[in-house]
């Protein structure tokens, strides 16, 4: 049996305490809520701050997780988190609406999807689409996480997208757009995109929130010609039976 390394147990205490504690975080604040004296817990924040885990402010009053952390969880595999039985309910939305499905969650700086309907669809657009990461501010599914997600958390996202080098760093910066869509989205109930994505430029879709005990877990979509119909069509037609069916994954999930 080996022992325990304290400097490994600590670090990850002091990031658990950041992002406890929220946006921003004090040296005191992070040694009350771990129990490590403060001089250590200085200690360290400097070395996650070399390191590029946690940022500083310029004042060098509070403490920020930077998104080098959400690195840590990349090689988590989602497979463990739903069942059968998700695949399953998907399978039924897929059969009802006759177009694909995909369930994603939020990860790094994008949706992941985690569970497809693509492969089984007659009117599948892609073979496979699970693995596939998509952006915040241009799809469906991105729209209706950022909606629906804690204001906290959702600043974070932001922040995290203007930083950064993803398809959605320059609508980010973009402050009246991000108002726009959020605002759009909350209105309708839905997240709906129509061809702003280049890479799928010939597709639209909509997608709804789908939450586990309450707690915003990602996006569930469907995807559809853009000659077919519009996404408010699409929404007049299936809305309310992906919600019903967005309520049932999340309670199949397991987290």
């Amino acid at each position: 049996m080996y022992k325990t390394v304290q400097g490994v147990q600590r670090g990850l205490q002091i990031l658990e305490a950041i992002n406890d504690i929220g946006c921003r975080a004090t040296c005191n604040q992070i040694a009350v809520l771990t129990g490590i004296h403060r001089t250590t817990v200085r200690r360290y924040l400097e070395t996650l701050v070399s390191l590029n885990y946690v940022q500083r402010s310029a004042d060098d009053t509070f403490f920020y997780l930077s998104p080098k952390v959400r690195k840590l969880s990349d090689g988590y595999r989602h497979e463990s988190v739903h069942s059968t039985k998700t695949l399953e309910l998907m399978n039924e939305l897929t059969a009802h609406v006759m177009w694909p499905a995909d369930l994603s969650t939020f990860k790094l700086d994008s949706m992941l999807v985690i569970e497809s309907t693509h492969r089984t669809s007659r009117l599948s657009l892609t073979s496979s689409m699970i693995g596939k990461r998509l952006p915040m501010l241009m799809t469906a599914s991105g729209k209706a996480y950022l909606a629906s997600c804690s204001d906290e958390q959702r600043t974070y996202i932001i922040d995290i997208l203007k930083s950064g080098t993803s398809l959605d760093s320059r609508l980010a910066q973009d402050d009246a757009y991000v108002r726009r869509v959020l605002s759009e989205t909350k209105r309708k109930g839905y997240g709906q995109n129509s061809g702003e994505w280049d890479e799928y430029s010939k597709i639209a879709s909509i997608a709804v929130p789908v939450y586990v005990q309450d707690e915003i877990f990602g996006s569930l979509n469907i995807i559809f010609h853009r000659s077919y119909m519009t996404p408010d069509e699409a929404a007049a037609k299936f809305h309310d039976y992906m919600l019903d069916k967005a309520q049932r994954i999340g309670e199949s999930l397991r987290i």
